[in-house]
């Protein structure tokens, strides 16, 4: 295989930045170079991507089944007592995806260069997520990163399951909405607006419903632009929205309100606080700081508010039975669970069954959701074709009236 440039970019034994360019077959090759030379490398791109702008972690993103599949060959890795470096060279060198291909020869890098495990994977936090990065750090200092990456790779795969599982259940409602939305505009756009026509010619007075239809379709056909923009617009700042603290804390607060989605939310909630609580627990972090850890790993502002505050009281005295008495969000059943725990190691033990309890809970919720849409669906179908038919049949009965 022939030499390729690669820029790179690191640091030397004296701790300076350095960079330049090195000729290797791969990037691993071009790391591995660096390290013998003394240099521990930072960066390490191909010097054709250099020159273009792109770096080497452009293309297909790094997904959380790959976090998933990683974490539990990192575990493997562990238990078998094999050195995490050499383990995680050996997975890139077999990875085809080049994304994570460099990611995981740039950790095994840095392992082979002194880093610790938890600064080699903290470069990658926007990857991996703070919450991984932190349960890494506690199992690191505690000795259980053997436990700890088997638990943390049940869990990743268990929310690619819940998300999987919803993603199933919503496909079939959104083709059918989809096909109806495409019909509907045709028949609004171009057929009623001709029947219009047709009835206007005949002196034939048009109800509302005919009128309110034609006018839409008259507004689509000349303002169609502006409709886009419009549509356009609200994706963009629904994604806004969403991406701001103080936005999405208010979303959330708003779909807790819808019933089938809020009893949704709350079992997903409950089972990944749980979850990631006896993971921190087992990994050696205190209850306080796991339960904090916990709360912002849920992904829901709202609980993480809470739990936050849950946490405050904590640490100002409060028993933890106390504390999570005033808990609104958090189902009794977790609280009068967790209440009865008097150590970490029975709390870890109770967050594992409260987990597995919503889990199912979870499942049977995301399995029936089709039994909450459809009927939906069917309404707001029938409700649409009705208002159709009633603008085009009411002035026809009309006008065969008038001519009689």
């Amino acid at each position: 295989m022939s030499a390729k440039q690669y820029k790179y970019t690191g640091l030397d034994r004296s701790g300076k930045r350095v960079g330049g360019v090195v000729a290797a077959a791969d990037s691993t090759t071009a790391s591995r170079k660096l390290i013998e030379s003394g240099v521990t490398p930072l960066e390490v791109r191909s010097a054709r991507q250099a020159r273009r702008g792109f770096s080497l972690h452009t293309g297909k993103t790094v997904t959380q089944q790959d976090i998933a599949s990683l974490t539990r060959e990192l575990s493997v890795l562990v238990q078998a007592n094999i050195p995490i470096a050499r383990g995680l060279r050996s997975v890139a060198e077999h990875e085809k995806k080049a994304t994570l291909r460099d990611m995981v020869a740039d950790i095994a890098a840095q392992i082979e260069s002194g880093e610790k495990l938890t600064g080699a994977f903290g470069k990658y936090e926007r990857t991996f997520g703070n919450v991984y990065i932190e349960t890494i750090r506690a199992a690191e200092k505690s000795g259980t990163l053997a436990e700890v990456t088997m638990h943390l790779a049940d869990m990743l795969e268990r929310n690619i399951e819940t998300r999987a599982q919803l993603r199933r259940a919503m496909t079939y409602p959104a083709i059918v909405m989809t096909f109806v939305a495409i019909a509907m505009t045709v028949i609004v756009v171009f057929v009623v607006p001709r029947f219009a026509t047709i009835f206007e010619a005949n002196n034939v007075p048009l109800p509302v419903a005919t009128r309110v239809i034609t006018a839409l379709g008259t507004a689509v056909r000349g303002y169609w632009w502006g409709i886009g923009a419009a549509l356009a617009l609200g994706v963009f700042a629904s994604v806004t929205a969403w991406r701001s603290p103080v936005w999405r804390y208010r979303i959330e607060r708003l779909a807790l309100r819808i019933p089938y989605i809020s009893s949704m939310l709350t079992a997903v909630t409950a089972a990944r606080f749980s979850r990631v609580l006896s993971i921190g627990l087992d990994s050696g972090i205190e209850v306080i700081e796991a339960m904090s850890i916990a709360g912002n790993a849920t992904g829901r502002p709202v609980f993480a508010r809470e739990c936050q505050q849950i946490c405050d009281r904590m640490r100002s005295g409060d028993s933890l039975e106390a504390a999570l008495s005033e808990s609104r969000r958090l189902p009794s059943f977790a609280r009068r669970l967790l209440s009865a725990g008097k150590d970490s190691s029975e709390l870890s033990a109770t967050g594992r069954i409260i987990a597995s309890h919503y889990d199912r809970i979870c499942d049977h919720l995301s399995k029936n959701i089709n039994t909450i849409i459809e009927p939906l669906v069917t309404v707001a179908i029938a409700c649409m074709v009705l208002l159709v038919a009633l603008s085009v049949f009411l002035p026809m009965w009309k006008m065969v009236a008038l001519n009689s």
